[in-house]
């Protein structure tokens, strides 16, 4: 659907800011900007070229209507852009060992070695994350495999949480794991601390097996069904997170139905990024760009054909809530990204990163050591000003309708700071396409599925 530029003048409008799309009986007005977007009649697409100046908006009242809409939905209008500057989340690399030997795992760099965090230095860094919160924190738990230091993570926990009662800050701990050494005193300590755990998979056995291996190349599939099978209940509360590679590039819809099917609360995915253990044979791992879009349309048609009816399928929801609410929450579509302002890491070693996923021996790692500086300043250096500063005026985003609620993808799956990541940007203009075309008009298949799973709709 081409795009008709809406030329907005006056001290309030910005004339790059707005695109209007029609789409059937509506007119999409987006603020390719903000995110901010509204509809009215499609008939109304006539009367954008008088909304330019209020002088001339005066010479028809529905061309005022227009301006005064857009106007009061804050559609193409400076100075009502969120900003995302305060630290709301830290990620923290426990150890770097695990008991998997994953062959693509972007968290492997072998000068780690099997090493564990100092646990002085993470409740440091926490408690300097407390500080800079406005009000709450979420703390990832994170290796490696952070169950092989559950000692660690229990002193931790009891501790960073004395410390944000001391603070009057609310703490949220949250935690990715391959579940293969959950035990009992693991269920219950996260029960009691209320810690949310993710479990990473791939899919069914013959898709996970494929790269999600031991050293000795055997599938580590059935540690996840043993633990499924012997605490039910907790892994049942805990999201599935999956890998796109190779794999299951073309099978989305099939992976996501499986965990559906064995009761499992959500599905999510990542994409392969080429660091780490993958880096040396990114051919074998990397999804082919047009077979995961293809893939993301039938698990899209599959959402909107009810066949799950109240299961997050988030790899759909994170699309529609950022197109529905505008940048938020979402760290990783938006034009300012979590990098670096909302967003920290410290790695098993204690240097601090602005995002786990940044390359580790490229040039945007490393904001200082968290035993030689704070957190406030490894977050005011030169390095993170320069990753704050990603500037894709240079690229297809500088006139995209979709910037907004998109952001250009991340920063650290694309080949440099100011390029765009084509797997993400080819799924972002394909899901916000569809999603408007759905969303713009009332009723239909996807608000319904929206409902059943409780989430925002317009």
């Amino acid at each position: 659907m081409a795009a008709v530029a809406v030329e907005l003048h006056g001290s309030r409008f910005d004339p790059a800011r707005v695109h209007a799309q029609v789409r059937g009986d509506a007119l999409l007005l987006m603020d390719r900007v903000s995110g901010r977007w509204g509809t009215v009649p499609a008939v109304w697409v006539d009367l954008l070229p008088m909304t330019v100046t209020a002088s001339a908006a005066a010479t028809s009242a529905a061309a005022t209507a227009l301006r005064e809409y857009m106007i009061e939905h804050d559609i193409g209008t400076r100075g009502g852009d969120r900003s995302f500057g305060t630290l709301n989340t830290l990620i923290i690399k426990l150890t770097a060992a695990c008991n998997h030997a994953c062959t693509y795992c972007y968290d492997f760099e072998a000068t780690f070695g099997a090493r564990r965090i100092d646990p002085a230095v993470a409740l440091k860094t926490v408690e300097e994350a407390l500080d800079e919160c406005d009000g709450s924190l979420q703390v990832i738990l994170h290796g490696g495999e952070p169950m092989l230091v559950w000692d660690l993570v229990e002193d931790l926990v009891v501790r960073s949480e004395a410390a944000a009662v001391q603070r009057g800050k609310v703490l949220r701990f949250v935690g990715q794991s391959n579940m293969s050494l959950l035990s009992a005193r693991i269920g219950r300590f996260s029960v009691e601390h209320d810690i949310v755990w993710g479990v990473s998979v791939d899919g069914p056995a013959d898709v996970h097996d494929h790269f999600r291996v031991y050293r000795n190349g055997r599938g580590t599939y059935a540690d996840f069904a043993r633990s499924l099978e012997a605490f039910p209940n907790f892994m049942r509360t805990c999201g599935v997170l999956s890998t796109v590679t190779r794999a299951n590039e073309g099978r989305l819809l099939e992976v996501a139905a499986h965990f559906r099917d064995l009761g499992m609360p959500s599905w999510d995915w990542t994409l392969f990024q080429a660091i780490g253990r993958g880096r040396h044979e990114a051919d074998r791992f990397e999804p082919d760009v047009e077979t995961v879009v293809a893939s993301w349309v039938a698990l899209y048609d599959a959402v909107c054909a009810g066949e799950f009816h109240g299961f997050p399928v988030v790899p759909v929801l994170s699309y529609v809530q950022n197109f529905v609410r505008g940048p938020g929450p979402n760290m990783c579509m938006r034009p300012q990204c979590g990098a670096a302002r909302d967003l920290a890491s410290i790695s098993v070693d204690g240097t601090i990163e602005a995002c786990d996923c940044i390359d580790r021996t490229g040039p945007l790692a490393g904001l200082g050591d968290a035993k030689q500086v704070t957190l406030a300043q490894a977050r005011a250096t030169p390095q993170a000003d320069t990753i704050r500063g990603r500037d894709l005026s240079a690229t297809r985003c500088s006139t995209c309708t979709w910037f907004g609620v998109c952001g250009g993808g991340c920063l650290a799956h694309a080949a440099s700071r100011d390029e765009i990541p084509p797997l993400a940007c080819a799924l972002a203009l394909t899901a916000f396409d569809r999603i408007a075309g759905d969303l713009v008009r009332p009723g239909g298949d996807l608000r319904r599925y929206l409902a059943s799973v409780g989430a925002d709709a317009p």
